[in-house]
């Protein structure tokens, strides 16, 4: 059988997906055929597999540091908040509802325990190792009978645990203590101790990891430097990553939305040197201080367009447009720059119509039905705007509810001529007959080089830079964080006890 391990965490947040991510990547160069496994997870930023399953965005880049495609049963549990204390549960990369926070009875959880084994065995079937992660503290002595994410799922196969702490926000010696404290009989899982985003001289730790191995009889594996050079994203998230730099060019702000959602599509953009990334909240007045303005997609389209509504953003949107600045919404941002937003079927919420932004024309009808797919897509030409047919091929990935309908105002962006690998020919997108307001459905379009860099360079232009700037490789980028994240680790972790944990030869 295939052997496994997995990554707990003392809270959330603490670096446990990018431990696994870095674990997957050691063991990919070493040879061995990995995968990564989150049996659930609560987290707003997804990717869309090869056959159209939704999952989180995380394990989508610890697939790729493993080497393989991301697949439905390396996360069989995927919730995403929509407020109210509802969320949308999606399993095997498919939604079945939405439900309250409460609903988990015993049922619900032992059919889910079930299919989380399904899943584990798949992987056990078709790989040589799986790296696992749990999602916040395995701890939470609250929710310990419902907990379907840490040690319920380490039992299943008696998989060895590696507790990861944080020490960067302090108090990471007493929350080890107290997880182990509060596991009881479980701890006997625990095998290893990690210290996360360490700072300054190990030396200086020696007396706290002698008193922690002491103490709770479990070794410490490692002490991880803090790496704030290596640009991947964090855990499904906390956390906005905001790119500010006194000497950028070019300044883009995002609408920082109550249920903001795939905010990894602009990681990129930050990246690069020529541009600041601003995440823009409520109190701020002055949105033509900015080259462009995106507004991101949401989970929840109609709450969060209220709640612009509310604090008069939705007015300062318009006259920042009227002014000539340019406009993006992507996705569900995309949906709020239409005419109208129609939901007959209310699964929005209870409105049944509402008014949109009024800066592209269309509407947008709401469905019960979720389109999640890898697309590619063309540009549909058109004059003097910044990204034309001949310039290649868009790759990115839809996940949406609802179709938009655009009017004489407006024309289609995109042709998109591949869906999850069938053939097809359907128009995304719209932009406005004035070519300053455009939205997509198209998750991750920025992370076409191509696609960026005559963005980067057409938004030069409209400042009178005549220089032509060539952008970032993000995939070899990504490539080489991930590279350097698996020597950083590597480095700083006891490879002989791991392989020891794990049962498996690492040299």
């Amino acid at each position: 059988m295939a052997k496994a391990i997995m990554f707990q965490g003392t809270a959330s947040n603490v670096g446990k997906s990018m431990m696994a991510a870095a674990l997957c990547r050691i063991l990919y160069h070493k040879g061995y055929k990995v995968a990564p496994f989150k049996s659930w997870n609560m987290a707003l930023n997804s990717y869309v597999t090869k056959n159209g399953g939704e999952v989180g965005r995380a394990q989508a880049l610890q697939a790729e540091a493993c080497g393989i495609e991301i697949d439905v049963n390396m996360q069989p549990f995927l919730v995403k908040p929509k407020g109210n204390g509802q969320s949308q549960v999606i399993v095997k990369g498919k939604p079945i509802g939405d439900f309250k926070s409460d609903y988990k009875d015993q049922d619900y959880i032992d059919w889910a325990l079930k299919t989380i084994e399904e899943s584990i065995t798949e992987l056990f079937t078709d790989y040589e190792v799986v790296v696992m992660e749990g999602a916040g503290s395995p701890a939470e002595i609250n929710i310990e009978d419902k907990d379907l994410a840490n040690m319920k799922v380490a039992q299943l196969f008696n998989t060895p645990v590696i507790l990861v702490a944080d020490i960067d926000k302090g108090g990471a010696f007493a929350s080890i203590v107290g997880t182990l404290e509060l596991l009881g009989d479980k701890k006997e899982l625990v095998k290893g101790i990690v210290i996360n985003k360490f700072r300054g001289s190990k030396n200086s730790l020696q007396s706290g990891l002698d008193f922690i191995e002491k103490k709770t009889g479990v070794p410490i594996l490692g002490v991880i430097p803090y790496l704030n050079e290596i640009s991947l994203p964090e855990e499904d998230s906390v956390t906005v990553n905001e790119y500010l730099k006194e000497e950028a060019q070019i300044k883009i702000g995002i609408i920082n939305l109550p249920h903001l959602s795939n905010f990894t599509d602009f990681d990129v953009l930050g990246m690069e040197s020529i541009v600041e990334l601003d995440y823009i909240k409520g109190t701020e007045e002055n949105l033509n201080k900015y080259d462009v303005l995106i507004i991101p997609g949401t989970k929840n389209t109609t709450g969060d367009l209220d709640y612009l509504k509310s604090k008069g953003i939705d007015l300062r949107i318009k006259q920042a447009a009227q002014n000539g600045l340019e406009i993006i919404g992507i996705c569900g941002g995309y949906q709020m720059l239409g005419n109208k937003l129609l939901d007959p079927l209310k699964t929005e919420g209870e409105l049944e119509e509402m008014e949109g932004l009024s800066l592209l024309d269309m509407n947008t009808e709401f469905s019960k039905g979720k389109d999640t797919y890898q697309v590619k897509a063309e540009a549909v030409s058109k004059d003097n705007y910044f990204f034309t047919h001949d310039d290649g091929t868009i790759e990115g990935y839809e996940i949406h509810m609802g179709n938009s309908k655009l009017g004489a105002k407006a024309s289609p962006l995109f042709n998109i001529r591949n869906r999850s690998g069938q053939s097809c020919d359907i128009k995304d997108g719209a932009v406005s007959n004035h070519l300053d307001v455009w939205g997509t459905y198209i998750h991750g379009i920025f992370d076409n080089d191509n696609f960026r860099k005559q963005f980067l360079n057409h938004l030069l232009r409209k400042k009178d830079k005549e220089v032509s700037f060539d952008v970032i490789n993000f995939k070899e980028k990504r490539e080489k964080a991930l590279d350097r994240l698996a020597e950083v680790v590597e480095n700083n972790l006891d490879m002989e006890l791991l392989n020891e944990i794990l049962g498996i030869e690492v040299n």
